[in-house]
């Protein structure tokens, strides 16, 4: 049971919130709500009220950096030219597909699921409503990311976030890996996982303040990349690199030792893609991810996903590792045979997804790739508009690239999305972080034009930078703006 001391802390994040966006630019104050909440807040507890999302670690961030980005932030121009205007109609479908689903969901599981011992409930509207907001809810930090970070000056902040905050984290993470997962339980008064999941080849995998310790090594992993980016485009600029280079390798050694084999193949394969390859080679390879991914169910349950050579792989590595994921791999073929009886929406909530021992009633499925939860909830449907939502700009800025500049930014912010998509295949860590990712990219391509003539830009090229907002004027204290030097006029011909 979780403290006090746990509830106030998430009641009065928002607080917090308004601080981070007194002290902070618009764009940092939005990444770090969204971070700080994810790295600090306590996990696997909620409140919930009838008919509305539970009041949990994600939504309490999200809606704090919504409400104050609505009232600070200036208003935008939305890019006019046609690939633009497409790509938006193709984010609506997907949007639509997603907040109607639930409806086609319940109206396909009105009957009760009866099979010996296991009894669930049918659904209803009151069931239809329950599950769009919190999709509302969960897709607060897309618009975010769509509409408030879409320069390649919000990417590069988003990216220095994700170091940052990765390094601070190894310190907590350092002592649990010497001392075993305790601060969750010291601080909230609750472990929110299996304990016995985080005993690793005679050591202990951290948790911290995550609901389970694979979340810490993949923000590792996204540190590692983003670091790499920001060291690559600091070479490029002939700026100072050293302290990304160093960042990096403190990351890697201490991923390392948090005993996330799957993080630390994805942080060292896309590390490497990012350090040596061409910023069009990169894109190239986002693509790639984004097309399978977005098709994973399908060559899952065509048998051309070379799940046997994973598992060998594995089990030359280690027994145990290879147990779990065989364990996993089996639980998703008998899941995905339950999903292809009902492809179109899905089962719905109320476990119906799940698979149940017909004698004890007891459930004997698992659940851990987000797309097997998706597909089994929500059906084909809800698959492709959520992971149409996420793999959409991917494939929408390799068709604009030759209008967004050389800069490897954003190309870069593409791989550690592309990252995390390949989490999301064995793992369900589709938080906050991600759905912002694929916003900030989103934005880039589709809401402001690519290329703005007369506008003032940044020092970097990021794009125009927008005027204060006067609707702020109680949150953020005036700052006086530099006064500006005016150049001599001189006839033409004088020299000096």
């Amino acid at each position: 049971m979780p403290n006090t001391f746990a509830y106030i802390v998430l009641l009065s994040f928002p607080l917090f919130a308004v601080l981070l966006f007194r002290r902070l630019p618009l764009q940092r104050a939005l990444i770090w709500t969204l971070i700080s909440g994810h790295l600090l807040l306590p996990s696997s507890m909620h409140i919930k009220f009838p008919m509305l999302p539970q009041i949990d670690r994600t939504i309490v961030p999200a809606l704090s950096a919504l409400v104050l980005c609505a009232i600070m932030a200036p208003r935008q121009r939305l890019a006019t030219d046609v690939e633009a205007r497409f790509g938006r109609k193709v984010i609506f479908i997907l949007l639509a597909l997603v907040l109607l689903t639930p409806f086609l969901t319940v109206l396909q599981n009105a009957e009760p699921v009866v099979d010996g011992r296991t009894f669930l409930p049918g659904l209803g509207m009151y069931d239809a409503f329950s599950m769009i907001s919190s999709i509302l809810a969960t897709l607060i930090p897309l618009w975010l990311g769509l509409r408030y970070l879409n320069t390649r000056d919000g990417h590069r902040a988003l990216l220095e976030a994700f170091v940052i905050s990765a390094v601070l984290y190894t310190f907590p993470a350092l002592l649990e890996i010497r001392i075993s997962p305790q601060l969750h339980n010291w601080i909230y008064g609750f472990f929110p996982h299996n304990f016995v999941q985080h005993i690793r080849d005679g050591g202990f995998r951290p948790v911290v303040f995550q609901n389970h310790g694979l979340m810490v090594g993949i923000y590792f992993c996204i540190g590692i990349i983003a670091s790499a980016v920001l060291y690559r485009e600091a070479r490029r600029e002939g700026s100072k690199a050293r302290h990304w280079l160093l960042a990096m390798i403190w990351l890697t050694g201490v991923l390392y030792l948090t005993k996330t084999l799957g993080a630390l193949v994805l942080a060292i394969l896309f590390g490497a893609a990012v350090l040596f390859l061409g910023r069009r080679v990169q894109i190239a390879l986002a693509v790639a991810v984004a097309v399978i991914v977005m098709l994973y169910p399908m060559l899952r349950g065509a048998g051309w996903i070379p799940v046997d050579t994973v598992y060998n792989l594995a089990l030359s590595i280690s027994e145990e590792r290879a147990a779990s994921l065989k364990f996993r791999l089996d639980n998703e073929d008998a899941l995905l045979e339950h999903a292809n009886e009902k492809p179109l929406a899905g089962w719905g909530s109320w476990g119906r997804n799940q698979l149940f021992d017909p004698e004890t009633g007891v459930m004997i499925s698992t659940t851990d790739g987000i797309w097997i939860i998706l597909i089994g909830t929500y059906g084909w449907i809800g698959y492709i508009g959520r992971f149409g939502l996420l793999t959409a700009p991917i494939l929408f800025y390799a068709l604009r690239q030759r209008q967004l500049g050389p800069s490897l930014i954003t190309p870069g912010l593409m791989m550690v999305l592309a990252a995390n998509l390949m989490d999301l295949l064995p793992n369900a860590g589709l938080v906050n972080y991600v759905w912002l990712l694929a916003g900030a990219v989103t934005g880039h391509v589709l809401w402001r034009e690519p290329r703005e003539s007369g506008a003032a830009t940044d020092a970097k090229g990021a794009g125009p930078v927008p005027a204060p907002s006067a609707r702020a004027s109680w949150l953020m204290p005036e700052v006086a703006a530099p006064p500006i030097r005016q150049k001599r006029s001189e006839p033409r011909g004088t020299t000096r």
